[in-house]
């Protein structure tokens, strides 16, 4: 029978299945999706779906009927093997990418880390650990980030944001499942095998909450208290968005739920629109825009199954019943017993079931007296909803950024702690060019961190001021508890005040780094200046040698040119002197009289001498 497997090179369960058909003898075709092009992938995806709805890894195509992962019973039984309980999964490793041992460690600290802030723990399991390493580090080779490796990447780093580890669908998976989808991380039932975990996982990312449904007991319907609103808002980063283009979506839904442009009302950053659709009911829809986010609401009379566009970082809906519920009819309405709960203000109940980032939306459920929820106070709320949702949501990518700067910095903490002990060590007995090497690395260093610095300064802010607005608004409310139900301020508090901490934490880090590289630097510095400063006194002490070098030169060449102008004016003189004995003129002997020439051309000599010197001097300074 022809059998035919659909998998990832960077998926362990994949290499899982392979090895499992190689042991039993079955033979089967392997497709490697992520090593096709992107039509062979768009096909083969579009296979997949058509046989299983979804696109997790791996799939078995056995002659028309299909697995979803390592499943060895459903194997065994569609391929007609004998059964073999407990048998061992051997599996053999696809052709890897060769990782250096740093690289290992660097990941595996980093995942440790990561398990301590969430709570869980590293999968202890030594062989799927390091499959699951291998593929991490090939799939940040070849897109740039750690998306998980049992799942297919675009490559697209917004688009598959939601699966870089760790995954957006990790704490959802491991309270149902006990393990991530990867079983990177994994819980202490887990560990201890406890039988009451399902033994194959559905991808959250796929299903949704799927895996909760199966063998739940569904009660009988049961009448719920009068229905009063329903709102549904999302909320969309503005990006490059122009404000035109903010108001031209705006103008698009409003028409789409059977509203007319003449019925908005603009004002500079926000817009409501008022009106009745074709059935006479009436609709409310408004727009806001923030500094990060804009905002579409729209207020229905009844239950609507309206979409907004894709791309959306919140997604929710509010139901408003204008009268108390109990815990049964409150479950009905959000459509499942998971959430959350308060009293808020004066004894208006708001639940919360919070399921967007497992690719729903977030359920808000608002019930009290009539006469407590006033047009105001549900105005009040509905905005204050709005504005935790955004905030949340908002940290919730703030910490993906985080986490690409905390990585930046132990990449750079990894090269400079070393480079700096060296430096410390060897600066007593450093060359020059040791010095300047030394400087211009850490000043190169400097910059990287100061650039990290200003990243985390802003992104720290922008984390501080959501975090104390979601603080406010929950001060503000006043938040009671409500039986068997966790508060709200534990679900919005939980997961983003430890980012703040953790950027607190990243800070001092950078500070300590930045005040040793300073220190150094300064040290340095100060070296460089002393050689310089021992240099110009090395140069200006030859100058001066070289100065009186000149000087006793010149004064030489002075006394040579006196002895050679006095030899020339003493040959003239007894070339003058033999003329006038020759002719009679004088009858002394020649040489008695050159001989007492001699001192009178040496002065004649000197004088010339002077004239020189002075007439040279002011031609020199004349051209200064």
């Amino acid at each position: 029978m022809p059998v035919k497997v659909y998998r990832l090179t960077t998926c362990y369960k994949c290499d899982e299945v392979e090895a499992f058909m190689k042991r039993e003898g079955v033979s089967f075709e392997a497709v490697n999706i992520d090593e096709q092009n992107l039509d062979e992938q768009e096909k083969m995806l579009t296979e997949m779906y058509r046989l299983t709805g979804q696109r997790s890894f791996p799939v078995i195509d056995i002659d028309g009927n299909t697995v979803i992962g390592f499943d060895e019973k459903k194997l065994r039984h569609l391929l007609n093997l004998p059964a073999r309980e407990g048998a061992a999964r051997a599996a053999t490793k696809a052709i890897r990418e060769v990782v250096t041992t740093k690289q290992v460690e660097g990941l595996l600290e980093w995942i440790r880390n990561t398990a301590d802030a969430f709570g869980c723990k590293v999968n202890p399991d030594k062989a799927i650990l390091q499959s699951i390493l291998d593929g991490l580090i090939k799939n940040e080779r070849r897109f740039g980030y750690r998306s998980c490796p049992c799942r297919l990447a675009s490559g697209d780093y917004l688009k598959d944001s939601d699966i870089i580890c760790p995954c957006a669908y990790m704490s959802w998976d491991l309270e149902v499942y006990g393990r991530c989808y990867c079983s990177l991380y994994v819980n202490e039932k887990y560990i201890a095998k406890d039988p009451s975990l399902p033994q194959y996982l559905i991808d959250s990312r796929e299903s949704g909450r799927g895996a909760l449904d199966i063998g739940q007991v569904h009660e009988a319907k049961k009448v719920l208290p009068s229905f009063k609103t329903h709102i549904r808002f999302a909320s969309f980063m503005k990006g490059s968005f122009s404000r035109d283009k903010i108001k031209e979506g705006f103008i698009n839904i409003v028409e789409s739920i059977g509203l007319k442009q003449e019925d908005i009302k603009w004002r500079e950053i926000v817009a409501v629109a008022v009106g009745k659709d074709k059935s006479g009911n009436q609709l409310m829809a408004k727009m806001d825009q923030g500094m990060d986010v804009y905002t579409y609401q729209i207020w229905f009379p009844q239950k609507t199954g309206f979409e907004f566009i894709r791309g959306s970082i919140v997604d929710a809906d509010i139901f408003i019943y204008d009268q108390q519920m109990t815990g049964m009819e409150v479950e009905r309405a959000l459509g499942g017993k998971e959430g959350f709960g308060s009293i808020v203000r004066d004894d208006i109940m708001v639940y919360g079931d919070f399921d967007f980032l497992r690719g729903g939306r977030d359920r808000f459920l608002i019930t009290a007296d009539p006469v407590r929820i006033t047009e105001d106070a549900l105005e009040a709320i509905i905005k204050e909803i709005t504005i935790l949702e955004n905030c949340y949501y908002l940290l919730r990518n703030e910490r993906q950024k985080y986490i690409l700067s905390s990585d930046r910095m132990n990449d750079i903490e990894a090269t400079l702690v070393g480079k700096l002990s060296a430096i410390s060590i060897n600066l007593p007995k450093a060359t020059a060019n040791d010095l300047r090497e030394w400087l211009y690395t850490l000043s190169t260093k400097f910059g990287e961190i100061a650039g990290i610095s200003e990243e985390v300064r802003h992104y720290s802010s922008d984390t501080g001021g959501r975090i104390e607005l979601i603080r406010n608004i929950l001060k503000e409310w006043g938040e009671r508890p409500i039986e068997g139900r966790n508060s709200l301020n534990r679900f919005y508090l939980s997961a983003t005040v430890s980012l703040g901490d953790d950027y607190q934490r990243l800070s001092s880090r950078i500070d300590g780094l930045r005040r040793e590289m300073i220190d150094l630097m300064t040290n340095l510095r100060t070296k460089v200046d002393l050689n310089i400063q021992d240099q110009s006194l090395e140069l200006q002490k030859s100058m001066d040698e070289t100065t009186k070098t000149q000087v006793k030169l010149q004064k030489t060449v002075e006394g040579l040119s006196v002895i050679i102008l006095s030899y020339y004016i003493v040959s003239i003189a007894k070339f003058v002197f033999d003329g006038l004995k020759s002719a009679d003129i004088i009858h002394i002997s020649t040489s008695v009289l050159t001989a007492l020439f001699v001192p009178i051309a040496i002065l004649i000599s000197l004088l010339l001498t002077k004239e020189a010197r002075e007439w040279w001097t002011k031609k020199k300074k004349e051209k200064e």
